[in-house]
């Protein structure tokens, strides 16, 4: 075999063990990539313990607004038993008897006092007065007595509203969410919704 053909085979051999070379990594580029790698598992294990954290918290949270709800519900049973005239309540004390007019004024049809306007028309106008939890209860008894009236889904923005008011936005959601869930396609629905993004 001669020089002259084993020339070629002088120019390739270097070419090919450059072209290997870059292939391999070096030993540098090895311990970056592991740094970097543990580095990521890092951000993960502390981003799912901040999850995990968050989720706690929310379950806690979820709590306060269930205690919240139920409070809010006795308090409003409460707040309707003081508002009720003495002659209409139906609880009698231990050893008295009903009346006969106790009894008469159950049976007379609703007065013009119970009308829904005359029941929207008070609690707009202790919301407009900023007696926001009488404007509570009465939209809550024009909720309860004409549940199919068209103000009802008004009556309830206007509930989590006055709720905010006073500082109890964890009670107010409660009110927005079921306007949200029992009438999603109002209008007042739609305020709801804004109102929840920000409180």
């Amino acid at each position: 075999m001669n020089i002259t053909s084993l020339k070629p085979i002088y120019v390739i051999i270097p070419f090919m063990v450059m072209v290997l070379a870059g292939c391999y990594p070096k030993t540098d580029e090895i311990k970056e990539l592991y740094d970097r790698q543990a580095a990521l598992e890092a951000k993960i294990d502390k981003m799912s313990q901040d999850m995990e954290a968050g989720l706690a918290q929310i379950n806690r949270d979820m709590d306060v607004v269930e205690g919240n709800q139920t409070r809010l519900a006795g308090d409003m049973v409460a707040l309707k038993e003081q508002n009720t005239a003495p002659d209409k309540r139906t609880d009698t004390a231990p050893g008295k008897k009903t009346t006969k007019n106790a009894k008469s004024t159950e049976s007379k049809p609703k007065s013009p006092s119970n009308s829904p306007e005359k029941i929207y028309s008070k609690a707009l106008a202790n919301y407009d007065d900023g007696k926001f939890e009488d404007a509570i209860l009465e939209y809550q008894r024009l909720i309860d007595t004409y549940p199919r009236d068209k103000r009802v889904p008004e009556a309830y923005l206007k509930q989590g509203l006055s709720l905010i008011n006073l500082g109890r936005k964890q009670e107010a959601k409660y009110f927005l969410n079921t306007l949200i869930d029992k009438y999603p396609n109002s209008q007042e629905a739609q305020t709801a919704r804004e109102k929840l993004k920000t409180i």
